[in-house]
């Protein structure tokens, strides 16, 4: 897999939560809009009606109002939302806030929190979305500078080709990425140091070899702040 394939990914995960966002902010705008617009009065629940969905061998029930109000001329309208919810979010015989529209009263909507539940639904997977390939651009860039202040001031070693594994605990495009393991031996104190080298999303087994020596930059004062240079073993790219 090469590192734009990676990217690729995660940018669909930033576009599609920008869209969602985008899309709550339209939803919010039109709520508001309609009801600046709209005719405010009471209404009340005079029943509610059970709907079920199944998915499957599961079946879920809900539960949608029944409101009923007057508009202005006094004429009684009758209004079911869309939406519906388990347990049921009001109870027979309980007063309503209603936005109708004053040109055809048959247009209404509940007022409340019931009528952003499609916008809180929405706004919060777009979030978690937008965090998510967001997130990775975080993480690129923050990696970025710090391999590069290591590159510039720390301290560069040679270190041996221990062994390539595989972290499988991480699937992207249904690929587990590999990483390098190399050791240094400090000739001065006499210790030796384990390194573990970044994420790279092709097998880079076949270019090591028993002399094989990797660049590792070394953070002077912190020893265990480190950087592997798996440059050349990217052949076909990684992160």
């Amino acid at each position: 897999m090469k590192k734009n394939s990676v990217a690729f990914i995660f940018n669909i995960f930033l576009g599609i939560g920008l869209v969602m966002l985008c899309v709550v902010i339209y939803l919010t705008w039109n709520i508001r809009k309609f009801e600046n617009a709209a005719t405010r009065t009471e209404g009340v629940v005079v029943d509610l009606i059970e709907r079920r969905k199944a998915s499957g061998s599961r079946r879920s029930v809900t539960w949608s109002p029944v409101v009923t109000y007057y508009d202005s001329a006094g004429v009684k309208h009758r209004y079911i939302p869309d939406y519906s919810s388990k347990p049921p979010a009001w109870k027979t015989g309980e007063q309503v806030r209603v936005y109708y529209n004053p040109k055809n009263p048959d247009e209404a909507k509940i007022g409340g929190w019931g009528e952003y539940m499609g916008v809180l639904i929405t706004g919060g997977l777009g979030l978690i979305f937008t965090l998510i390939g967001g997130g990775y651009y975080i993480a690129v860039q923050m990696q970025r500078s710090r391999r590069n202040r290591l590159m510039q001031t720390g301290m560069l070693v040679q270190a041996g080709a221990i062994k390539v594994d595989v972290n499988r605990n991480i699937t992207v495009n249904r690929q587990h990425p590999y990483f390098i393991r190399c050791e240094w031996k400090d000739t001065l104190t006499g210790q030796t140091h384990s390194f573990k080298s970044g994420f790279i999303w092709q097998d880079p087994s076949p270019l090591l070899r028993a002399d094989t020596r990797i660049n590792v930059y070394i953070d002077r004062d912190h020893p265990r702040k480190y950087y592997v240079d798996v440059t050349p073993f990217e052949t076909r790219g990684g992160i």
